[in-house]
């Protein structure tokens, strides 16, 4: 097609529509914006993740963090304090049974659930999964926090280790005993 054959097709298009070119032409253009792809947004509360164990408590990841962010070059002593929001949470197996009965009234259902134990009682209830806390925030108290470079790298470090974003930690200098 030469180009003025396009120019009549197109001409020809835009008198068949009318009235009803323009509003025709503002949905196809939302229609292509809609099938833009679109970056995902990070979630703000990230999980627990890196220095804590399954069975380790608050205050052992402390000292496992305090052990690790004294190896800083600069950092000298350091003093660590993490805030979780909420608590772990553990599911355990379900057995569930439904009886489904008929009556004048119509169906009737019932659903009975019993947590399953493990073949010796006494360890208790099967655990499925475990939900750990997610970290709220970090406070870390060092030495050598007047050291910018320092200060930077004891924020990284417990951004890596907990997940937590750099506005969430605070860093600061230790007073001297």
């Amino acid at each position: 097609m030469s180009k003025l054959q396009i120019t009549k097709v197109v001409g020809q298009i835009g008198e068949k529509l009318g009235k009803f070119k323009f509003p025709l032409l503002i949905l196809l253009i939302g229609v292509l914006l809609m099938a833009l792809p679109v970056e995902k947004k990070e979630d703000h509360v990230k999980p627990v993740v890196g220095v804590t164990e399954a069975g380790d408590t608050l205050q052992q990841t402390e000292t496992k963090m305090e052990e690790i962010l004294s190896q800083v070059e600069g950092a000298g002593r350091v003093k660590v304090m993490l805030e979780y929001a909420g608590s772990t949470k553990t599911i355990y197996q379900q057995d569930t049974e439904q009886e489904v009965s008929t009556n004048e009234t119509g169906k009737e259902s019932r659903t009975k659930s019993s947590t399953v134990l493990t073949s010796d009682a006494e360890k208790g209830p099967v655990p499925v999964q475990t939900i750990y806390p997610v970290y709220r925030g970090a406070v870390v108290v060092a030495d050598g926090a007047m050291d910018d470079v320092v200060k930077l790298n004891l924020v990284n470090a417990v951004s890596g280790l907990t997940g937590l974003g750099a506005d969430k930690i605070t860093v600061m200098k230790m007073k001297k005993n």
